[in-house]
């Protein structure tokens, strides 16, 4: 209802809640707890209630003013109940009322609900006796965990009274391990719903893992487990440790905060973290940018702080509920068995007798021992052992563990079988333990990264790259069989460990990952050979994707100098899945099949290079005949001139066309060139099932059209389409066969043949210029599938490297990812007068990869472009490099930012 159209009365109610939440706004940017300001609203909201109930029994007459008083009352529930209402938090209201009310309860209520409605508030109702809520808290687990928060508002205390000792008798005091179970899986599925990791993006405050969820389970399983019915209570009974309490206080004092930050600011019930609001918070909480972190990243690392906090204290503490009924049925059941000396393990459940703890809790072998039993048996370590263990870890040193005992102990947890050595790591950081090991532990526990590229914390990230090099090892194929070929797997999971622990700092974390690499060598223990090994792998962990995804492997000039840095199979081996582990553990669904094939195609060059076989497919005299051969097997058809025939054209190709293509698809290309004629632009669009990729294949000839590549590429991002590779091939008797990698964000798997057939129908009627680019654009314009971390997008680098290519000009181009980016760079380049002859698209960008090529910023892409002039030749004048440089900086930046004028010059690059 309008406000206009209220009672004046309720008008002036409205009026006063705006003010109210202004005030609270204004009360948070002055510094007071959302406690505090929750509280206030709370009892102002409980004023609104008290008064219009008082109201509405006096105007129902004598009758229902005793119904009101004595058979009736209001009940607050849920967070309402708990008095925690954020800005714009709903509220949930009960009903409470016995037969003898009559007529005049429902109308009672009626006029409550009514009112509340008309001053803008969500409201959650019901109308309940107390059978009601006893039968109905047993078969609905949302009615049953609201009531447990019951608070009583208006109308007959006793009547609540009533229903309050009711309830705990037989309800919260009965079958606490099933509801326990039942909120468990309940949190599992909002898990699922609203993000399986602590570590997202743009967090849900209230719903993700590590969110205000977790804290309401924690208390509710304390009220059905011990009937403890705050923190206090467990603190003050020793079910949570004084670390445990003050860590879930500062979390959900935290949270709270930052929620009512969102619900302000927003004008709404906002519970989403957004970039945005990720920044204008930082700001608010105080951060300020510092050269080697932003504010926001600092501001995050104390949100993934607290929300892993959080989560780690309510894991240990559901242990603690779901113990207290496992030790009674194992003292029943199960005999406990003592092993070393020092460990007892019942079931499947492992823990150190009390008279041996402290001698447990002062030996980091010992402790050591105790994690990497766990880890080989797979068991569980009780959860008040690990709560002592994550206690006394404060109060020792680094230090105490530099010893060869626990060196030893610590190699042999990174040794351990697939399925052993990341879940051990985890427990250890958990419990606060790894960090003894490896100091710098500590200071990166939730350290997020502000881009689109990582959706993990640098700890996180670190450890679960562990998991994916385990799981590798499981694969069919290549990927599988190298892990299995790694000798010192314990080396290899060290390197992963520490591959990403020198960011946070100003220095280029490649090189801080060195120096950390080499004073971890020393600390366990290392030879010569093994500090070489461990320092070479986290020094240059990019090294790889960086060589696969943005050089032409089979440019000499780039094979050979990699072979020579990475120096023995061995190495290499531990290089590519260190490479696709770091990749894995991006994010789901970043280490794509044709990632994969890239970095399984350098690795096996760079293998017969180091040990000195011959490429199979190109090497001796009679390599071409041979690949002829193959490639007539798989022709389709009968071929005119048969085997002659298809020597002559593959003759025509350059090298690394017969080196990277399967001869199924050269010979699919090749009878496709069988049909051209002049003028012809021939297209086919498949889904590449081996490789999940859509792959468009473009056959003409060069004096068709000038921009081919460009205009393709204009045409795939009209469509929709996110190009990631491309290959460029003109051969030497004019024919193009140019090949596109792209993915359809419009469907999950194949798409439909129709929408195939339509690209590249539309690839035709552009080139053969019967409509443009820009006309197409403009009639089936399509917004970017990927959103930017800010409004605010960074400034484009255009970087050449003449150094690594004899015969081409190497651009690599740096810039947010956005739609229609590669359209507008190859149209650049072509307005520029040069000729792509090879490319790598789209390639997702680590932080700091490569940053010898960087002059500056943040940016989510790069796309590397082999170039010639017109002529085939590799461009040499310095003045043209710098033009060339130049232009294509400000066309992007203005595609980029179209509201802000490209400056007239830049330096965007150095001449390599």
């Amino acid at each position: 209802m309008s406000a206009e159209l209220l009672p004046r009365a309720e008008t002036a109610q409205v009026s006063a809640l705006a003010w109210h939440r202004q005030a609270i706004k204004q009360r948070l940017l002055d510094g007071a707890t959302a406690a505090e300001v929750m509280a206030a609203l709370t009892e102002f909201v409980d004023g609104l209630v008290r008064d219009r109930y008082r109201s509405a029994m006096k105007q129902a007459g004598e009758g229902a003013q005793v119904a009101g008083a004595q058979h009736c009352c209001l009940v607050a529930l849920g967070g309402y109940g708990q008095r925690e209402l954020a800005p714009y938090s709903d509220i949930d209201i009960m009903f409470l009322y016995s037969e003898e009310a009559g007529e005049a309860a429902p109308a009672l209520f009626r006029e409550v609900l009514h009112h509340l409605w008309n001053l803008g508030f969500q409201v959650g109702h019901s109308m309940r006796t107390i059978q009601d809520c006893v039968e109905l808290a047993g078969q609905d687990l949302s009615i049953r965990t609201a009531m447990m928060t019951a608070r009583f508002l208006a109308g007959s205390p006793n009547l609540f009274q009533k229903f309050h000792r009711l309830y705990a008798k037989d309800v919260i005091g009965r079958g606490a391990g099933r509801f326990i179970e039942q909120k468990k899986e309940e949190r599992q599925r909002e898990y699922v719903k609203f993000g399986q990791t602590i570590y997202l993006l743009e967090p849900n405050v209230k719903k993700s893992k590590g969110g205000l969820r977790d804290f309401h389970l924690l208390r509710w399983a304390g009220m059905a487990r011990f009937q403890a019915s705050t923190l206090q209570d467990l603190a003050d009974r020793s079910l949570l440790s004084r670390q445990d309490f003050l860590s879930v206080k500062e979390a959900r004092d935290f949270l709270w905060r930052v929620r009512a930050f969102l619900h302000v600011g927003a004008g709404r019930a906002q519970e989403i973290l957004s970039f945005d609001e990720q920044v204008r918070l930082a700001s608010l909480f105080g951060f300020e940018d510092r050269p080697n972190l932003l504010g926001v990243e600092q501001f995050m690392q104390q949100y993934y702080r607290h929300t892993v906090g959080l989560h780690e204290t309510l894991l240990r503490f559901l242990d603690r509920c779901e113990a207290v009924t496992a030790k009674r049925r194992s003292s029943r059941a199960l005999p406990s068995n003592l092993v070393d000396g020092y460990f007892s393990v019942t079931g499947r459940r492992l823990t150190v007798p009390s008279e041996l703890r402290a001698r447990v809790l002062d030996s980091p072998e010992l402790l050591l021992r105790l994690f990497e039993m766990a880890g080989s048996r797979r068991l569980k370590i009780e959860a008040d052992l690990v709560d002592e263990i994550h206690s006394h870890m404060d109060s020792v040193s680094s230090e105490a563990f530099r010893t060869p005992e626990a060196s030893r102990v610590f190699l042999k947890i990174l040794a351990a079988g697939p399925g052993a050595v990341a879940s051990t790591l985890v427990a250890m950081h958990r419990a606060h333990l790894l960090e003894k090991l490896i100091p710098v532990f500590a200071t990166l526990r939730g350290l997020m990264q502000f881009n689109q590229y990582h959706k993990y914390t640098v700890d996180e990230h670190t450890l679960l790259a562990v998991a994916k090099a385990e799981a590798l090892a499981m694969e069919p194929g290549t990927m599988g069989e190298v892990y299995q070929e790694i000798k010192r797997k314990d080396l290899l999971h060290l390197a992963i460990l520490l591959h990403d622990l020198g960011k946070g700092r100003k220095e280029d974390h490649c090189e801080v990952g060195k120096a950390i690499a080499e004073e971890t060598s020393a600390r366990l223990g290392f030879d010569l050979q093994e500090t070489r090994t461990l320092m070479f792998l986290v020094h240059r962990h990019l090294l790889m994707s960086h060589t696969a995804f943005r050089r032409d492997p089979y440019d000499e000039n780039v094979l050979v100098p990699f072979a020579q840095e990475v120096v023995t199979p061995e190495v290499l081996r531990m290089l590519l899945i260190l490479t696709a582990a770091d990749i894995a553990a991006v994010g789901p669904g970043v280490l794509t099949k044709w990632k994969e094939s890239l970095l399984i195609e350098l690795y096996q060059r760079t293998l017969r290079t180091i040990t000195g076989e011959q490429d199979d497919k190109m090497a001796g005299p009679n390599s071409l005949k041979r690949l002829t051969r193959e490639v007539a097997q798989e022709f389709k058809t009968l071929v005119v001139g048969g085997l002659d025939w298809i020597e002559s054209q593959l003759d025509r190709f350059p090298l690394r066309y017969l080196h990277g293509t399967q001869p199924k698809r050269i010979a699919a290309h090749l009878e496709t060139i069988a049909r051209l004629q002049t003028g012809d632009v021939l297209v086919e669009g498949i889904f590449n099932e081996e490789l999940g990729t859509c792959e468009f294949t473009v056959i003409t000839h060069d004096t068709l059209t000038p921009g081919i590549f460009s205009k393709t590429a204009g045409v795939m991002a009209a469509q929709g389409l996110e190009i990631f590779d491309a290959q460029i091939i003109t051969r030497n008797d004019g024919v193009v066969v140019n090949t596109f990698q792209a993915s359809d964000p419009d469907f999950s798997g194949a798409p439909p043949v129709e929408r195939l057939d339509d690209t590249a129908e539309t690839i035709v009627r552009v080139l053969k210029g019967e409509e443009s680019v820009e006309q197409l654009r403009s009639r089936k314009i399509r917004l970017s599938s990927t959103s930017p971390v800010s409004a605010e997008r960074h400034s484009s680098e255009v970087v050449i490297d003449n150094r690594t290519s004899n015969r081409f000009t190497v651009i690599d181009v740096f810039a947010d990812d956005t739609q229609g980016l590669l359209y507008v760079i190859t149209d650049s380049i072509f307005r520029l007068g040069l000729s792509i002859q090879s490319a790598r698209i789209s390639t997702r960008l680590d932080d700091d990869i490569q940053p010898s090529l960087r002059t500056g910023g943040r940016h989510e892409v790069v796309d590397v472009f082999y170039v010639t002039d017109q002529h085939g030749v590799k461009i040499a004048d310095q003045a043209r490099l710098e033009a060339i440089s130049s232009t294509m900086k400000q066309d992007i930046d203005r595609y980029m930012n179209p509201q802000v004028d490209a400056p007239e010059s830049v330096s965007s690059g150095s001449a390599l």
